[in-house]
């Protein structure tokens, strides 16, 4: 029985090299995470998600050959195949060469599954190709950038203020507290940081709290930066600050051209001055406040040149932005139903004391009822014309059928007897 046994796995093993065997190739060893891969059945490699995955690749070649390659990829991940490809090199017949590569598994991708991992050597006429399988597993503590933004951009001029917000999702195990976010430009010594209070695993039930969240928007003051290129980091500190995730952006500071928009320490900017309105219906402006001085400002909101063709509300309608810092308010215009078409100018103030720290000047374009009404006729004029044209057509088809049957039954009809 033993001896039967031994047979079935040199068998097994046979059959396994000679799936890596073809007329140009031969693999002769693969190992995944240092795992041997040249046994039958080869076993289930455990990894998580983002994990490097590391594959040494041996193969010997069986013919002389230009331009060859080899890759490893993953199939199954919604946005894409993961791969990692060699340059290109030649190979002789009978030389044996090794490969190492490095497949880097995305942080997101779908976990307690099992995914086929493809290793292949190959040049313009042939290739061989061996299949694996690895198990992907959460991590116990892992969080992941969803959004990262950047208001107005990532060129700037040294006058505009650059408000950062960043979107964090939590991809593992645990539960995440006292969440950092980091926005930084390390060559000009420039910073600022705030803190998400909590984040539950993606699988937890998110009634109460959501696996994603984002950050206030923070606030980084480049009036005395020089202009040039620099890189922008931003980094999330999590696990009791024993993980982090970071991403690095290139940042290019534009020379002014506007007097600098900072009023006694104090900066409003509005990222979309113009936006378009229909007669009867509303639009959001955001307004973002940024505190430079050394004490809190109690502020006010108010409009002013909107009466005329809508209504406006903030809210809040005051706050209180404390030094150093950034907050948020948000303009809600309304069109009336009678407002004619045209471009709206209005100004937001922001005060204090009464007295008027910032005003900006910002635009609806509205679109009157008459607009809308022309365009409505339009189209029930263009419905109208399609109804009439599908019933003349119906009319001749049914004169055409009509006559038909008509000639059908004037013919006399053949006997065979």
């Amino acid at each position: 029985m033993k001896k039967l046994l031994n047979i079935v796995l040199f068998l097994l093993v046979a059959l396994l090299f000679a799936t890596s065997v073809n007329a140009a190739y031969t693999f002769t060893k693969i190992d995944v995470n240092g795992v041997s891969m040249n046994v039958a059945p080869s076993p289930v490699v455990y990894v998580e998600r983002g994990d490097s995955i590391s594959i040494m690749t041996q193969f010997t070649s069986n013919i002389d050959a230009k331009d060859v390659k080899v890759k490893a990829w993953l199939g199954g991940y919604e946005f894409g195949d993961v791969e990692y490809v060699t340059g290109l090199f030649d190979v002789l017949t009978g030389v044996t060469y090794s490969k190492n590569l490095v497949l880097k598994l995305p942080n997101d991708i779908d976990a307690s599954k099992d995914y086929t991992l493809h290793v292949q050597v190959f040049d313009t006429r042939t290739d061989l190709e061996n299949e694996f399988t690895l198990r992907v597993a959460k991590q116990r503590h892992l969080l992941n950038f969803v959004d990262i933004i950047f208001n107005p951009g990532l060129t700037v001029r040294q006058d505009q203020p650059l408000f950062v917000t960043a979107r964090v999702e939590n991809l593992g195990d645990k539960k995440e507290e006292n969440v950092r976010v980091i926005v930084a430009i390390p060559e000009l010594g420039i910073s600022q940081r705030t803190f998400i209070d909590d984040l539950t695993p993606e699988d937890v039930d998110v009634s109460q709290k959501e696996n994603s969240e984002s950050t206030e928007a923070l606030f980084l003051d480049l009036s005395e930066v020089r202009p040039g290129n620099y890189n922008i980091v931003v980094r999330t500190e999590y696990n009791r600050g024993h993980d982090y995730v970071e991403r690095v952006f290139p940042l290019t500071i534009r020379a002014g051209k506007e007097a600098p928009t900072v009023v006694e320490n104090f900066i409003v900017d509005v990222a979309e001055k113009v936006k378009d309105i229909n007669a009867g219906e509303g639009i959001v402006y955001k307004v973002s406040l940024a505190n430079l001085g050394s004490e809190a400002k109690k502020v006010t909101l108010e409009t002013a040149g909107v009466d005329v063709w809508g209504t406006a509300r903030t809210d809040p309608s005051s706050l209180s932005v404390e030094a150093d810092s950034s907050k948020e308010a948000f303009v809600f215009i309304s069109a009336k139903e009678s407002a004619e078409s045209g471009n709206k100018m209005f100004t937001v103030r922001v005060k204090e004391d009464g007295t008027v720290l910032k005003e900006v000047q910002l635009q609806a374009n509205v679109k009157g009822k008459e607009a809308v009404v022309s365009s409505s006729s339009s189209l029930r004029t263009g419905l109208e014309v399609g109804f009439i044209v599908l019933l003349i057509i119906l009319v001749i088809l049914g004169i055409i059928l009509a006559v038909n049957k008509l000639r059908s039954k004037e013919e006399p009809e053949q006997s065979y007897y």
